[in-house]
């Protein structure tokens, strides 16, 4: 295969970075760094278009293509997960357009940094080795941290920032090291050094795999844990959701979590799943793993008076339920729970990101406390019907209320644990599920059973009302009509295993 073919199968990924390019070399072009509030349209436009011209490569894309000589796979995941991405970037322009314009900051660096957070999503989607993989953990998580500390003039956004880049140097570390260890027991056990999945799977397959090469993968998997903020290492996401700016708390909640799963898809594919009989273990792991995320993500919330640190632990539980997928997929890697999981990270993109737009028309606009207690959605039904409605949609999205994609998410995760054997681990899951509901139900009747409370304007937008309209839409498109994007996966994922 040439440079060229090769590069014209990457059409998305560096559509999206010259995308980014594009609107920085704009914004220095256009003056000053605050522009009035119609000055940034264009550059709204340009990402929102380089984004669909990604989606629109990347879904027309077939089969499985080895690039660069193994440093990148073209194939199911990058699709399913990589367009799970690109969506959530998309919404989240949408929804942060409007924000950007009335908090006067700079729309074209918080566009450029969304598009290059998807740079590196798609990287580790695609990615075909461990440095591919790494880079593009990097690339994700750098642009990411700069966006939760993007409200310079806020202390609790720059608090924000430095926990999120603290925690995440400390996981970068756990990573890198983890590929080091995996390098060398590969070329102890093949000798011939190397880092490609490939590579992985071989090395781990023959079974004789030391104690070393196993503390490699732990690493790589706590590294991981992080970015998808799994219990024990879920400690940063509550206090940088509540000090990052919303769209980025947004951006973040969705976009690094459906990049990190096709990750550890793909990384315990390569390593744990041909590993027998330690994949046994391996499940049981990943199963107590879940079980704390669901549980302790589910209870926590329960206490939370601020809606974004709600929406923080709610986000640690349905890592649990992701998780819960993710052993099904060890226990029996031919069935559907891969599917699932692109399954459900679609719709957990859609009901998430339109919470957080409400979150971010209804909130607080004073410069030092920008936050939304949950006493301020009293009455809010009442007050702006429409907004009532959609959040209405999303918390019963978020609690696996029918009709919902939420529903529906959980009963593909679940049946494909139980299809696997998993039943205690899906028992626990649909009790935390229950549980969980609680919190998302008391925001209903605060809306709709509470008297309103005297407040703020809500913010009016063309381009929120349409970020809002795509993610309710989409949260009941998948909902109804769950077969289609089932079908979709199923279809792209088909054969990935060989």
């Amino acid at each position: 295969m040439s440079v060229v073919q090769e590069l014209g199968l990457l059409a998305p990924l560096w559509i999206v970075a010259l995308s980014a390019m594009l609107v920085l070399l704009l914004t220095v072009a256009g003056g000053p760094k605050h522009p009035a509030p119609a000055a940034s349209t264009h550059l709204t436009f340009i990402a929102l278009f380089g984004l669909a011209t990604a989606g629109f490569f990347l879904l027309n894309t077939s089969g499985t293509a080895v690039i660069f000589s193994g440093a990148v796979v073209l194939d199911g995941v990058g699709v399913a997960f990589g367009t799970t991405a690109i969506f959530g970037a998309f919404a989240t322009i949408l929804l942060s357009a409007a924000y950007l314009e009335q908090q006067r900051l700079a729309a074209g660096e918080f566009l450029a940094l969304v598009l290059l957070a998807v740079v590196g999503m798609l990287m580790l989607a695609m990615a075909g080795d461990l440095m591919t993989f790494f880079i593009g953990i990097e690339t994700m998580s750098l642009a990411v941290y700069v966006l939760a500390g993007f409200r310079r003039a806020s202390s609790k956004a720059q608090e924000a920032a430095l926990k999120y880049f603290v925690y995440g140097a400390f996981a970068s570390g756990f990573v890198l090291f983890g590929i080091a260890l995996l390098y060398g027991e590969v070329g102890r056990l093949l000798s011939r050094p190397g880092v490609t999945f490939a590579l992985l799977t071989q090395a781990f397959a023959g079974g004789h795999v030391s104690a070393l090469g196993f503390v490699g993968v732990a690493l790589v998997l706590a590294g991981l844990g992080f970015k998808v903020a799994a219990v024990p290492f879920h400690m940063w996401a509550p206090d940088v959701y509540e000090g990052a700016p919303t769209p980025a708390t947004a951006f973040m909640a969705v976009g690094v979590k459906a990049a990190a799963f096709a990750g550890l898809c793909r990384f315990v594919a390569a390593t744990l799943l041909v590993s027998r009989p330690s994949s046994a273990t391996a499940v049981s792991a990943l199963e107590v793993l879940a079980i704390l995320t669901m549980v302790t993500g589910n209870l926590l919330a329960i206490r939370q008076t601020q809606v974004k640190r709600m929406l923080a632990y709610s986000s640690i539980a349905h890592a649990g339920y992701l998780l819960v997928g993710v052993a099904a997929f060890l226990a029996d890697p031919h069935g559907g729970a891969l599917s699932a999981i692109a399954y459900y990270l679609a719709g957990y993109t859609a009901m998430t990101l339109g919470a957080f737009g409400v979150v971010l028309a209804v909130e607080r606009r004073d410069e030092r406390q920008p936050d939304l207690p949950l006493e301020r959605l009293a009455g809010l039904a009442e007050r702006y019907p429409a907004l009532g409605l959609a959040m209405a949609l999303f918390m019963l999205s978020l609690a696996g209320v029918p009709p919902t994609a939420g529903f529906f998410g959980k009963l593909a995760l679940f049946s494909a644990a139980v299809a696997g054997g998993r039943t205690a681990v899906v028992i626990v899951a649909v009790l935390a599920s229950a549980a969980g509901a609680y919190y998302y139900l008391r925001v209903l009747v605060l809306m709709y059973m509470k008297p309103a409370l005297d407040g703020e304007p809500r913010l009016s937008s063309a381009w929120l009302a349409a970020g809002l309209w795509a993610c309710a839409g989409y949260t009941l498109v998948v909902g109804l009509l769950p077969q289609v994007y089932l079908g979709f996966a199923e279809r792209v994922l088909v054969g990935w295993l060989g």
